[in-house]
């Protein structure tokens, strides 16, 4: 203060004792400040849920290289594949991670991993796995990153080279190994629904548990139970394939009981929807059996991740307990993958919100114009092993010889594929199916590989003969109920048929070389094995006398397109006519 203020005219004893009580004020407000306002400076809030990412790739089918396509664009194989794959689980705002396969990751596969027995896909997956994935028959790792189920075309070579796929090892196949000695896979296979037939116990776990930093996440897989109608006999000796609700909810009831609610279901059996860009969609419309399926699935399921049906879904649908289930499929053949997004509530352990995108892998844009360089190395290293087989010079294709069918239900490229076999076996008319044929030919020249990828399967071509009332009534069953999944081609012979008519009376008129079929004649008929034991529910082939083996479909179309004159050129001829 300056002279002369009222401070000065306060005696000296009292200005003592005011300053003391300034000094007390100063020391204590910090401390009164903090008892009154707590939320001053607040602690960090514990975090009440998890945010789980569930990265689900189906029907993957060894297509390690690149070709496919999508809306008339580029997309997927190994190197672009991977390079979505990394982008969407690089760190984020993600907790937590999960790699899911529902099924035929391997199976029909091009020559790049067929040749190879499919090895090459398995240890492309296998550099997807974390260090807690073990490879060979070790327990499941609860921290293991990376999960599948199996598909109705992991049984392509039947159950004990899926079994070597799995533990690993060389067995008695005499392949180049890229990896030798084979180590198996690091992938976590489950499936509640194929067990032994000797003692009705799942070949493979039926199940695996996730910690997922700190809740715990179930993932139960199941096969189509239609698998016995798509392989032959002799590739499911000894197993049975159950329902595959009754299977889930099995499980789901043993899942429960260890305090578990967030339940997932990789589940090779699907549908088919409309394709759209963006996050799941309410009321969406699913056809196919996973539209059955769903219905039927315990409360506590929330999210099927589907696969078989090569479709987009993307839809909600609702459980035995009128809860909401995310379903998802991504195409096939690496051209895309699900993006799931899960919320978890780390006190209940429920997922609390769910919702998926479909991503195109496209290659004509980001991440994808960047492939992965070490799946490029990969496919290099592995091209080079198959490349001399593959790269033999066939012939020259005229023009594209396509599965395009017209609206009778014929293409090109499957009278081609018939007319083969037809000639290797020399019989009067012959039978393949749709679904046997799995590329396209370009134009230009025609490569083993090319065919390669045509007919993957290696099914044997096979002579029998069947009557005229037969083969009438085999070509009827391509409308019986349930649907068969693909239509028949046919050599040989031109038949005739009217959609306005019943199902068992749509044939109208059948002519082999210009004759008609006389139902009591006895034909001698070119086909497959998968189809002379009934495959996709043509029963009649099982009647067939007479069987003789030949050469595999691929060598017997090789030799056809060999024979044919130069450039090849194919077109639809009409043999299949629609009357109405």
């Amino acid at each position: 203060m300056t002279p002369g203020s009222r401070w000065d005219s306060i005696p000296i004893g009292l200005q003592i004792l005011l300053g003391f009580v300034v000094l007390c004020v100063l020391i204590l407000t910090p401390v009164l400040l903090s008892w009154s306002l707590p939320g001053n400076v607040p602690a960090s809030p514990a975090k009440t849920t998890v945010h789980v990412k569930i990265l689900a790739i189906n029907d993957f089918h060894g297509q390690l290289p690149p070709g496919q396509t999508l809306n008339k664009r580029p997309v997927g194989g190994a190197p672009v594949l991977a390079s979505y794959i990394k982008s969407a689980m690089a760190p984020g705002n993600i907790d937590d991670t999960i790699i899911a396969l529902p099924g035929d990751l391997v199976g029909a596969s091009p020559p790049e991993s067929g040749l190879l027995l499919d090895e090459p896909t398995m240890l492309y997956f296998n550099t997807w796995a974390n260090q807690y994935c073990n490879i060979g028959p070790h327990p499941s790792n609860a921290s293991c990153n990376i999960v599948a189920t199996l598909g109705n075309h992991e049984f392509d070579k039947g159950v004990t080279e899926l079994m070597r796929k799995i533990i690993g090892g060389d067995g008695s196949t005499n392949i180049t190994h890229l990896v030798d000695p084979y180590p198996g896979t690091r992938i976590d296979y489950v499936c509640a629904n194929v067990v032994w037939k000797a003692n009705n116990t799942p070949i493979l776990p039926p199940y695996t548990l996730r910690n997922l930093s700190g809740v715990s996440v179930a993932f139960i897989g199941v096969d189509t139970m239609n698998t016995p109608e798509l392989e032959e006999a002799i590739n499911v000796e000894g197993v049975t394939f159950l329902d595959e609700a009754d299977s889930i909810n099995r499980y789901t009831a043993e899942i429960q009981r260890q305090g578990v609610h967030a339940i997932v279901v990789l589940l090779h059996e699907g549908g088919s929807q409309t394709p759209y860009d963006g996050p799941t969609q309410a009321n969406g419309t699913v056809t196919g059996r996973v539209a059955g399926i769903i219905p039927q699935l315990d409360s506590d399921v929330d999210v099927v991740l589907s696969g078989y049906t090569h479709a987009f879904t993307n839809a909600y649908l609702d459980n035995a307990g009128k809860k909401p289930v995310l379903v998802t499929q991504a195409y096939m053949y690496s051209k895309g993958f699900a993006d799931i997004d899960l919320v978890i509530d780390k006190t209940s352990g429920d997922i609390v919100e769910k919702s998926a995108r479909i991503v195109p892998a496209y290659a004509d844009q980001p991440p994808g114009s960047s492939p992965d360089p070490a799946a490029t190395a990969f496919l290099a290293a592995d091209q080079k092993v198959v490349g001399p087989m593959k790269n033999q010079f066939i012939g020259v294709a005229a023009l594209d010889i396509t599965r395009t069918q017209n609206s009778a239900g014929e293409d090109a490229l499957g009278d081609m594929v018939a007319d083969g076999q037809r000639a290797a076996m020399k019989t009067e008319v012959g039978f393949d199916t749709s679904g046997n044929i799995r590329a396209d030919l370009s134009v230009g020249n025609i490569t083993w590989g090319d065919l390669y990828a045509v007919q993957p399967f290696a099914n044997t071509v096979q002579s029998m003969t069947l009557t005229g009332e037969q083969i009438h009534r085999v070509l009827e069953q391509q409308w019986q109920e349930p649907l068969p999944l693909q239509n028949l081609v046919v050599s040989g012979f031109v038949y005739t048929w009217d959609a306005a008519k019943p199902a068992g009376s749509k044939v109208t008129s059948v002519t082999v070389q210009g004759v008609p079929l006389d139902p009591k004649e006895v034909y001698t008929v070119s086909i497959i094995n998968y189809l002379s034991s009934g495959g996709d529910g043509y029963t009649t082939f099982i009647e067939g006398k007479n069987i003789t083996n030949g050469p595999v479909d691929i060598d017997a179309l090789v030799t056809y397109v060999g024979s044919l004159p130069q450039p090849v050129n194919v077109t639809v001829d009409g043999r299949i006519q629609r009357t109405n």
